[in-house]
């Protein structure tokens, strides 16, 4: 997979377009002509986009992004307007491994119910069924069974128990939504 960065200044007519590209190429800072210059929310960055893959961008973004030469001043027109566009770099990158995982859980209100829960759980309790009869999320109707995920899919808490955590364990985890049993039942 190849990510590119670049940088970006947006105006609306090209004669605005070509004399801003002068002034830089006759040594104007790039980064404070896009703050006083550019239409995009971007320009409180210097114009800065940061890292993307290619199809992120309009195709005549793409296009210049990921084929032209890098460290020169492009000039491109969308249906955005006229843009500077200077790619910063480009590098291929190994392909993420995505990870998923399968889990159920129960989500209640307090520490002290899901400790309460999580005994009852251990002493022989159905998950299942303490899940359709307690928790406060949907998926107590399937018995707390939220199927197979991809990694980043739930909030960061939730994520780390269930891509780090031991399987099939009882987890108490606290989130925003309340406090969770969270058991991991596969990972991949």
């Amino acid at each position: 997979m190849i990510i590119a960065s670049a940088r970006h200044i947006l105006v609306d007519n090209e004669d605005k377009c070509l004399e801003l590209r002068s002034q830089i190429e006759a040594g104007a800072d790039f980064a404070q002509v896009a703050m006083e210059n550019s239409a995009c929310p971007s320009k409180s960055s210097g114009g800065d986009l940061g890292q993307f893959t290619q199809g992120q961008m309009v195709p005549e973004f793409d296009k210049v992004c990921f084929n032209d030469e890098i460290n020169v001043l492009h000039i491109v027109k969308t249906q955005f307007g006229y843009h500077i566009v200077e790619v910063t770099s480009r590098e291929e990158v190994e392909e993420p491994v995505v990870q998923t995982a399968s889990a159920r859980h129960i989500l209640v209100d307090s520490e002290e119910k899901c400790l309460e829960l999580r005994s009852q759980i251990e002493a022989g309790a159905d998950f299942a069924q303490v899940a359709m009869e307690n928790s406060a999320c949907p998926s107590k109707s399937s018995g707390g069974d939220l199927g197979q995920f991809t990694q980043g899919q739930m909030v960061p808490e939730f994520d780390e128990v269930c891509f780090n955590a031991e399987l099939n364990t009882l987890h108490i985890v606290k989130t925003q939504f309340g406090f969770h049993i969270v058991e991991v039942t596969s990972r991949s």
